[in-house]
């Protein structure tokens, strides 16, 4: 069986038109609202909501059909509930889930051209129908010829050329929208870019998983209560990825686990402790903490999968955020602006506006509340306040690790959100935070 070659010059061709199109249509809808912000052109604020929802829906529509790196830009715009309508982040939410299956013929072919031999020789047995199917690749299972049930995740063929294409006309849409903006997109793209890239080597995902496993080690009450697959390292390249097998529910499926007798709050608890104690404790982490990354198996344990997006901080970042949280539990406007001076994210001239900002994100009514008391507060003055003060901020820049770190973070708090809204986030944070604030955890290398 030959390897599947992928996209043809001509598919590439009009996917980059199709992506181009897209790019024009966002200029557009964002102009419209600009102007009517500005108050050059009075627009039916509904009306307006009601475009971005229309193109929200044709964004979902083009990269369900195109998959690549387009899925991966919808899932974390889909975060941005401080920017954009919630009729618009929910639309592009669909794309955690909607992504249809590749052929298995063509998976076939991939596993063969990967790993030298058809997929019968390799395995004792291969289930032609995936498992889950995601924007890069799709996972099977299957059994070894030494009789251990794994699941196999194999790289889209070609998919590199599409994701190729997608990185180009995202970069041209950033620049296009940088000259519009208070952060520095170029940033943002360079750690999408990176993202999307390290995804696709299978061999990068597999070391992540086992350096996870090993940190979460060290904390003897997690490692109970979270498991971290094995790799099958005979049968793993950069485009195959063989893994323990490990059963169990989505977090998210509430009537399955209702009738195990689970307690949400006390999974997500758990789950929220893992992550945190790589975010706050490693340095290094798994940067997609979506409920279809984590399962629950009949023993109740958090299994979590996937960990093609990771991140590793910096020791000077990770000083600037112990700073940081230090401000805000402090709610310390002036240790705000300075940690974020001296991360490198704001010039000394932005200083006054920093302060002014961290005050509007210090008020009382907005501060350490449960995702349920959030869910009942009206959002528009606060951030219509927000937006305002960001603007007066000129030199804004977003130091490499920050967008996944805040992608952690949002996932975590909407995870909290859905299923365990009585968790307050400071109960959760604190003995990881106070750890944190001794200052004496360096960053743990590969």
């Amino acid at each position: 069986m030959l390897p599947q070659k992928g996209p043809s010059l001509a598919e590439l061709l009009h996917r980059s038109l199709v992506s181009l199109d897209l790019i024009v249509c966002a200029a557009l809808v964002y102009l419209r609202v600009v102007l009517h912000n500005r108050g050059i052109w009075h627009a039916d604020p509904a009306r307006l909501v009601e475009i971005q929802h229309r193109f929200a829906q044709r964004f979902v529509g083009v990269a369900t059909r195109f998959k690549g790196g387009l899925i991966k830009l919808g899932q974390v715009a889909s975060l941005r509930i401080d920017v954009m309508p919630a009729e618009v982040t929910e639309e592009l939410a669909k794309l955690q889930d909607r992504v249809d299956p590749h052929p298995y013929a063509e998976i076939a072919a991939q596993v063969e051209a990967e790993l030298g031999a058809p997929v019968e020789e390799v395995f004792e047995h291969f289930s032609a129908t995936p498992l889950a199917s995601a924007s890069l690749g799709q996972v099977h299972r299957a059994r070894t010829r030494d009789g251990q049930e794994v699941a196999v995740k194999v790289l889209y063929p070609g998919v590199e050329r599409s994701v190729a294409v997608d990185l180009v006309m995202t970069k041209l849409g950033l620049w296009l929208f940088n000259f519009l903006t208070v952060a520095d997109l170029m940033q943002v793209y360079r750690e999408l870019r990176d993202s999307l890239l390290g995804e696709m080597d299978y061999v990068r995902e597999g070391k992540a998983a086992e350096e996870v496993a090993s940190n979460l080690a060290r904390d003897p009450e997690v490692a109970a209560r979270v498991l971290i697959p094995t790799i099958r390292w005979d049968t793993t390249t950069r485009r195959v990825l063989t893994m323990e097998f490990l059963e169990g529910v989505r977090i998210n499926d509430r009537a399955a686990l209702a009738a195990q007798g689970r307690d949400l709050q006390d999974l997500v608890l758990w789950t929220s402790r893992a992550f945190l104690h790589m975010m706050f404790r490693d340095g290094f982490f798994h940067c997609d903490p979506h409920p279809g990354n984590l399962l629950v198996d009949s023993k109740g344990r958090i299994v979590i999968v996937d960990f093609g997006m990771n991140k590793r901080i910096a020791a000077e970042l990770r000083a600037a955020i112990r700073k940081n949280v230090i401000a805000s539990m402090q709610r310390d406007a002036e240790l705000y602006a300075a940690s974020l001076f001296e991360a490198g994210i704001v010039r000394e001239c932005d200083l006054p506006a920093v302060k002014e900002l961290a005050k509007i994100s210090f008020d009382p009514a907005y501060f350490n509340l449960t995702p349920k008391e959030v869910a009942n507060l009206d959002f528009g003055e606060y951030f219509g306040r927000m937006r305002t003060q960001m603007k007066r901020i000129q030199s804004f820049q977003l130091p490499d690790g920050l967008v996944m770190w805040s992608r952690a973070f949002s996932l975590l708090y909407a995870l909290s959100t859905e299923l365990a809204p009585g968790l307050r986030p400071l109960d959760v944070l604190g003995p990881y935070v106070l750890e944190f604030l001794q200052g004496d955890l360096a960053p743990r290398s590969a």
